[in-house]
């Protein structure tokens, strides 16, 4: 039996609206870094400075302390990305610049840091389940034991190696070190994968498993990278089955759901991998909640592994905004994605 974990959904999540995301460092060592993590380029768009609108209807103005407004943002899931993040004090209000001559009073936002959690590249394919923690916890002696009374606290994001797995009654328990056991409600696991039936050996190919809440990118048999995710809660699931990319955006908008509770807006979302219809792969700057369901659809990724993604697959990225396949009907060329529970 899966137990499957859960995280209060603060914030919502989103369907894109273009048509066209060793042992644990307690546990004496790392998750099989034959690589490296995933990194940033200099030019990284990612470099935004973002902020959530904290208030509905937040009013618009033409100049710092002005009095009427000239539009207003709206009520719903609103984030902004800021033109220049540096606070302009004009008496005793803070203001911020959103757009060229439109600015916003600094009590009406809250500005964000984006997850500073990122995955690893790989060399080779590890021959054991590896993984993070997904929630601080201190492991026990044996599967399902005492716990030792000067046991350390594994973080949250800690990489870790399976070892050895016991079940005991409907949890399955995993070794994590020598006298470390926890129970795969606090994890999210990588565990290697043959290529599905129809992806050629010189192929590449990305694996994403929704139970887990985790991605893992291969050439061939080749494993390449790996991370974790959040995946479409279970009233808006990411559809399984294989599929191919056929479009990228470098940056844009995404917005939905006008007029209703649920409507969205979200500023300069940052490297977009559309797989499957409105679905994607792309950044989610907005929240740190990686390991997790708690999308609208898409497959939620930190930026540094979105961006990584949009590099990788093909078709490559060009010098536009928007990258797409010749023929979609006849797609013999975007990278397969593999979309799957468990």
């Amino acid at each position: 039996m899966k137990f499957v974990r859960s995280m209060a959904a603060v914030f919502i999540g989103l369907i894109a609206t273009l048509i066209l995301t060793g042992h644990s460092a307690a546990a004496q060592s790392a998750v099989p870094q034959t690589g490296t993590s995933a990194g940033k380029d200099t030019n990284s768009t990612t470099s935004l400075t973002y902020a959530w609108v904290v208030t509905a209807n937040v009013q618009v103005y033409a100049n710092p302390g002005d009095s009427t407004p000239i539009r207003s943002l709206g009520a719903g899931f609103l984030y902004v990305s800021l033109a220049d993040a540096r606070p302009i004090v004009v008496g005793d209000q803070t203001w911020y610049l959103i757009n060229p001559g439109e600015y916003v009073n600094g009590k009406d936002i809250a500005i964000v840091r984006p997850t500073k959690f990122q995955g690893t590249t790989l060399t080779a394919t590890p021959d054991k389940p590896f993984g993070w923690m997904v929630y601080s916890a201190k492991p026990t002696m044996t599967a399902a034991g005492a716990m030792a009374g000067d046991a350390k606290t594994i973080t949250r994001y800690t990489p870790i190696t399976v070892f050895e797995e016991q079940k005991v009654g409907d949890l399955i328990w995993y070794r994590v070190g020598d006298k470390q056991w926890v129970d795969q409600k606090k994890v999210a696991l990588v565990f290697p994968a043959p290529r599905p039936d129809g992806v050629a050996p010189g192929d590449k190919w990305i694996d994403v498993n929704t139970f887990e809440q985790t991605l893992a990118a291969y050439e061939g048999d080749r494993m390449v990278f790996a991370t974790l995710i959040s995946s479409g809660l279970p009233q808006w699931a990411t559809d399984p089955g294989l599929f191919r990319v056929y479009a990228k955006v470098k940056m844009a908008k995404m917005s939905g759901r006008d007029g209703l509770a649920d409507y969205y807006f979200l500023e300069d979302v940052p490297h977009a991998t559309y797989f499957n219809r409105d679905m994607a792969l792309h950044a989610a700057y907005w929240h740190d909640k990686f390991g997790f369901k708690h999308s609208h659809g898409c497959v939620n990724l930190p930026p540094a592994d979105a961006e990584w993604i949009y590099n990788w697959t093909t078709p490559a990225p060009g010098d536009s905004n928007w990258t797409v396949v010749p023929d979609r009907k006849n797609n013999d060329i975007g990278t397969w994605v593999w979309v799957h529970e468990g």
